[in-house]
This record gives structure tokens, sequence and C-alpha cells, in this order.
């Protein structure tokens, strides 16, 4: 059998435009996840996100310098919305008129490069 000769990568190949977008999505749920301390909620307002970039019209997205930053922009003011409606659901802890804290009977668990669970 032949080895086939390696081709020269091309910058605007598919699999690069494909990372790209699979890192930026990582880094959108990390972000949902360490706000929102569930995994299930930050995928919910993950894709609440890319569904109001992809329904938002084509000429306010033209106007928009950097995308990324329009999605983190965007992603924050989600999951504050959710803390805000629902903190139990998001994960945290609510507190009553007195003070007690209800909700959650422990804060979320965050993994970093220490611990044996990978980050998302």
């Amino acid at each position: 059998m032949v080895p086939e000769p390696l081709r020269p990568l091309r910058s605007n190949a598919l699999p690069s435009a494909f990372c790209v977008v699979v890192a930026e999505r990582r880094l959108l749920t990390n972000l949902a996840y360490h706000l929102l301390g569930s995994v299930d909620v930050a995928e919910h307002a993950v894709l609440e996100t890319y569904t109001a970039w992809y329904t938002t019209a084509d000429d306010p997205q033209d106007d928009i310098d950097i995308p990324f930053n329009w999605l983190v922009r965007t992603l924050v003011r989600i999951c504050i919305g959710l803390l805000e409606t629902s903190p139990s659901l998001a994960g945290g802890q609510t507190a009553d008129p007195a003070g007690r804290l209800q909700g959650a009977n422990r804060p979320p668990q965050r993994w970093g490069p220490w611990h044996s669970k990978p980050m998302l």
C-alpha cells in the first residue's frame, strides 16, 4: 500500500471552521455552567443564546463586529435572567425573608484541571 501524500492545509478548510465552532460552544457552556452550577441548565442557556443569534435578522447581525462578544453578552443576560426568576432551578440557593437558606443543600460543584472530572 502506497501512503497518501500529505496535502497542504487550507486556511478555509471545513475542519478548521468546525473546530472553532466546537471551541466556542465549549467556552459558552463552561461559562454558563460556572454561572448557573448545573450542566442541564447551562446547556439550555447556550441553546437559547444560539437560538437568539440565528433568529436575529441579517441586518442587525451584520452590524455586530465581534459575534463571540455578542454571544457572551447574550449568554450572561440569559443566565442572570434564569438566576433571578428561579435560583433553585439554576442550582443556587434562595433565602426566605428571615434570611434562612432554601433550595439546594450544597453549593454547585466546580470542576477544574485539578479534579479528576474534565471540564465541559
